[in-house]
C-alpha cells in the first residue's frame, strides 16, 4: 500500500525561514531532496566540488543526473557519490527519499558521526561508507534490509553490540575492517542466517573467535587481539569457507585435523599466531587449496609428506617457525616456499634444484654457509629467489643468469 511520509528538511546551508515541508513517494520531492542534497554539499566544499554540482544544470529530471538512479523513472533508488571530493559531515536528511535502496558515499574525506536520519532509511540494502574518516559509535539500527554492508577504513569505535546482531536478517556480505571497533565478536552474528562475507580485519578485536564462522564462504579476522583455541567441532562436513584468514592474533593450541572438512577452501591463513604441535597431515586432502600460510607461529618442524598432494598449492609460507637445524628435503618438492627466518643452518639443499615447476624460493634470514649451489641455474620456472641475510661465501653462479627473476 502507498504511504506518504513528511520529512522537514532544514540543511544547515538553509536558514529556518526556508525550510519546507517535502511529501515522500513522488519523483518532485525526490527531486527536491537532492537540491538540497547538493546545496549541503556545495557548502561544506566551497572549492573542490564532484560531479552533483552539475545537477539539474541540463536536465530537470533527476533521474538523468550523474550518480542517481531511478526505478523504472518513477523513484530515486541510487545514490551514488564515491569519490567525489566530498568533506565534513553525511548529509542529515537521506530519509527523506523513501525510495533509496543504494547509498555509495565511500572514498570522500566525511567525517563526525552517522546521523540518526540514516537509521530510518528503512529500505537500504547497499550501505558503502569506506574510505572515509568517520570517527562515532557503529550504531545501525533500524536498516533491517542491508544485504551489503562495507564501513571499512574509517574510525569507528566501541563495540558491535549497537548493530549486531539487530541488523542481521537479510545481511550477505559485511566488511568493517580497518577501523578502531573493541569487545568480543563470540556471538554477534549468530542471527546472521545469510551471512557469507564477513571481514573483520584489523580492528582491536579480543576474546574468543566466533564459532560459526565456518557457515561463511570468506571470513578474515586478520590483526586483532583474539586468544582461545579453535574447537575441532566447529568443523562440520557442510563447510562452506573458500578463504579463511586469522592471521596476526593471539589464538593458541593445535590446528584441529577437522579442519580438512573445509574442501573448498583456496586461501587458509594461519600465520603469526601461537598454534604449536604438529601440522595436521588432514590438510593435505584439501585439493582445492591454493595458499597456505603457517609462518610465525610454533609448529613441529616435521612437516607431513600429504602436503604434497596439494596438486593446486602455489604459495606456502612456512617461514619464522624457528624449525632449526638443516633444511628438510620435502621443501625440494613443493613449487613456492618461504622458509625464513627459522634458523636454518648448514649448505643450502642442491636437492631443491630437482624441482622444475619451484616458482618462488624464500631462504632469507637463516644460518645457511657455503655457497649457492650453481645447480639452481636449472630452475627455469622459478620466478623470484632470496637468499638474503644468510653467510653465504663465494661468487654469485653464472648459472643463475639463466633466470628470468630478481635475486634477493
Amino acid at each position: 500500500m502507498a504511504h506518504i511520509v513528511f520529512h522537514i528538511l532544514s540543511p544547515p546551508c538553509l536558514d529556518h525561514a526556508e525550510a519546507s515541508v517535502v511529501a515522500g513517494d513522488s519523483l518532485d520531492t525526490d527531486r527536491e531532496v537532492l537540491l538540497r542534497l547538493k546545496a549541503f554539499l556545495q557548502q561544506h566544499n566551497p572549492v573542490n566540488q564532484g560531479q552533483y554540482s552539475q545537477w539539474n544544470q541540463h536536465s530537470n529530471n533527476p533521474c538523468e543526473w550523474h550518480g542517481v538512479t531511478c526505478n523504472n523513472g518513477t523513484r530515486v533508488s541510487v545514490v551514488e557519490l564515491s569519490d567525489n571530493k566530498i568533506t565534513g559531515e553525511i548529509f542529515p536528511n537521506f530519509s527523506a527519499l523513501t525510495a533509496l535502496s543504494h547509498l555509495d558515499l565511500s572514498k570522500n574525506t566525511l567525517s563526525g558521526a552517522l546521523p540518526e536520519d540514516l537509521s530510518k532509511c528503512h529500505s537500504l540494502k547497499y550501505l558503502n561508507l569506506s574510505h572515509n574518516i568517520i570517527d562515532s559509535e557503529l550504531n545501525l539500527n533500524g536498516l533491517n534490509q542491508l544485504e551489503v554492508l562495507d564501513l571499512a577504513v574509517n574510525r569507528f569505535n566501541g563495540d558491535l553490540q549497537m548493530s549486531f546482531p539487530g541488523i542481521c536478517n537479510n545481511l550477505v556480505v559485511a566488511n568493517i575492517s580497518e577501523n578502531n571497533l573493541t569487545g568480543r565478536i563470540d556471538h554477534s552474528f549468530d542471527d546472521c542466517l545469510k551471512l557469507q562475507y564477513l571481514d573483520l580485519s584489523a580492528n582491536y578485536f579480543s576474546g574468543e573467535i566466533w564459532n560459526g564462522f565456518t557457515k561463511l564462504r570468506e571470513f578474515s579476522v586478520a590483526e586483532n587481539y583474539l586468544g582461545g583455541t579453535i574447537l575441532p567441532s566447529i568443523f562440520t562436513n557442510n563447510c562452506s569457507l573458500v578463504v579463511l584468514d586469522l592471521s596476526e592474533n593471539g589464538i593458541s593450541g593445535g590446528v584441529p585435523a577437522e579442519i580438512s572438512k573445509c574442501q573448498r577452501l583456496v586461501i587458509l591463513n594461519l600465520w603469526g599466531n601461537n598454534f604449536t604441535g604438529s601440522i595436521p597431515s588432514e590438510i593435505g586432502r584439501i585439493s582445492s587449496l591454493q595458499a597456505l600460510f603457517l609462518g610465525n607461529n610454533s609448529f613441529h618442524r616435521v612437516i607431513p609428506e600429504a602436503l604434497l598432494d596439494l596438486n593446486n598449492l602455489t604459495f606456502l609460507d612456512l617461514s619464522r617457525n624457528n624449525f632449526g637445524g638443516d633444511i628438510q628435503d620435502i621443501f625440494g618438492r613443493f613449487r613456492q616456499v618461504r622458509l625464513s627466518h627459522n634458523n636454518f643452518t648448514g649448505p643450502l639443499p642442491v636437492e631443491i634444484a630437482q624441482m622444475p615447476k619451484l616458482k618462488f624460493l624464500i631462504l632469507a634470514y637463516n644460518q645457511f654457509n657455503g655457497t649457492i649451489p650453481p645447480e639452481y641455474g636449472n630452475i627455469l620456472s622459478l620466478q623470484a629467489l632470496d637468499l638474503s641475510f644468510n653467510t653465504l661465501t663465494g661468487a654469485i653462479p653464472s648459472t643463475l643468469g639463466n633466470l628470468a627473476l630478481c635475486c634477493g
